[in-house]
């Protein structure tokens, strides 16, 4: 999400949509914290669980094992646990189609599963009781806003749509044309944001930053 996307995983909404739909029992964390983007994100997984699996390799040796961890956790569950009926994974990685399919169609479980948009496999999405693709085009739509609204706030000179989504998509690389001209035009069109001619500068954003607080486009002013 946050290489393809810009946008940093929302872990409170995301067991906020998984309580919707079962009644979540345990929720267990996998990564190789040696890298330092993962470690810092320790403090804020603790706020929703402590199991958190580091799987690091303990000989140094750079290789990833945590698609072997998660398997092994998985066929264990599976096997040993009792009264489990759903299992989530949070993964487009195809070299979990199999793993899916035996807990669906061996064991009898029902599996859902939450990918990344772009990077989510076929076959692991056909495999699967159900999916859910990330980020959400409202969440997209959230951070245009953010990126947008931030980039007016922050800038020392007047910026015209040009000017704008130049200086947006050069600081975003992820971030398209596109997508932040068609965002910008909603706030356009809902008041947030008016263009004006000064004095020989055309077509100047100018932002209702009481609006934009009152919309939820930002929190604060």
């Amino acid at each position: 999400m946050n290489v393809n996307y810009g946008i940093k995983p929302d872990i409170k909404a995301w067991f906020e949509d998984v309580s919707k739909r079962i009644n979540l029992v345990e929720a267990i964390f996998f990564a190789d914290f040696s890298q330092r983007s993962l470690a810092d994100e320790i403090k804020r997984i603790r706020l929703y669980s402590n199991k958190i699996i580091d799987t690091r390799n303990p000989t140094g040796v750079k290789k990833d094992y945590t698609d072997f961890i998660i398997l092994d956790n998985i066929y264990q569950k599976a096997m040993m646990s009792e009264g489990l009926d759903v299992f989530i994974l949070f993964s487009g990685d195809g070299h979990f189609s199999s793993a899916t399919s035996f807990l669906k169609n061996i064991c009898g479980k029902e599996v859902g599963i939450y990918g990344i948009r772009g990077t989510f496999s076929r076959q692991l999405q056909e495999t699967a009781s159900w999916t859910v693709t990330l980020p959400t085009e409202e969440e997209i739509q959230e951070n245009d806003y953010s990126l947008i609204l931030g980039e007016l706030k922050n800038t020392k000179t007047m910026l015209n749509t040009d000017a704008l989504i130049e200086n947006v998509t050069k600081k975003n690389k992820t971030v398209k044309k596109q997508n932040i001209l068609d965002s910008l035009k909603k706030l356009e069109k809902d008041g947030t944001i008016t263009s004006r001619t000064i004095g020989k500068d055309k077509d100047v954003l100018f932002v209702d930053w009481e609006k934009a607080k009152k919309e939820g486009y930002i929190k604060e002013i």
